[in-house]
């Protein structure tokens, strides 16, 4: 086995191909009864959604095809710059290779030379594998989310890039997740709608709850 890691735009292959390796990583995350969206996107839907992004692929020299994930890079409300990983997916047949940490550290290099100082992700709190390979990489639980597009609960991830005294700190990552997991355990239930209080919050703030 020998994989190369592309962005897709310097491969042989193209966002169909890209969206049918999707489907055929999350299948399993539906068989648990998580809906990704991912999972069942459109092509038209994945472009749209990765637009701005890099895309990259990982090609086996013997069997093609055998991973994809993206990286945007944005800026937050403080105006510093960061990058957010999504849409990590593993062929079936080829997951627990390592591959996931190859897409990895091509994305934080990425991040790292455009300057961000941090990277976030999310995944479901029931995926078990995806939050250990999370972990692994060296992100940290800062918070809980919930959203309209998916049915279960969700960890947001933090990878500092550049060392802060803040959120190098396990004991305040901790903490912002407890704030985090009370907040949006009050104003939003699992399919990400907005329950009584949350709806009292709005009208009170006069804005989205984020």
């Amino acid at each position: 086995m020998s994989i190369v890691i592309r962005r897709l735009q310097d491969s042989n292959y193209s966002y169909r191909d890209v969206v049918e390796l999707l489907h055929e990583a999350f299948q399993e995350r539906l068989e648990q009864g998580l809906r990704y969206t991912c999972s069942t996107m459109t092509e038209e839907q994945f472009r749209k959604k990765t637009a701005g992004g890099i895309v990259y692929v990982a090609v086996d020299d013997e069997t093609g095809l055998c991973g994809t994930a993206t990286l945007t890079i944005r800026t937050d409300k403080h105006g510093v710059k960061y990058g957010y990983n999504e849409y990590n997916g593993i062929r079936s047949d080829m997951k627990g290779k390592g591959i996931g940490t190859m897409l990895y550290i091509y994305r934080e290099r990425e991040g790292r030379k455009n300057g961000c100082e941090y990277l976030l992700s999310d995944t479901s709190t029931q995926a078990t594998s995806a939050v250990k390979y999370h972990l692994k990489n060296g992100f940290k639980i800062i918070g809980l989310e919930s959203y309209r597009s998916t049915n279960y609960w969700s960890y947001v991830f933090r990878r500092q890039l550049v060392p802060s005294k803040k959120w190098d700190s396990t004991i305040y990552c901790r903490w912002r997740y407890v704030k985090s997991w009370i907040f949006i355990r009050l104003t939003r239930d699992i399919n990400g709608n907005d329950t009584l209080v949350g709806r009292s919050y709005k009208r009170i703030v006069g804005k989205e709850i984020v």
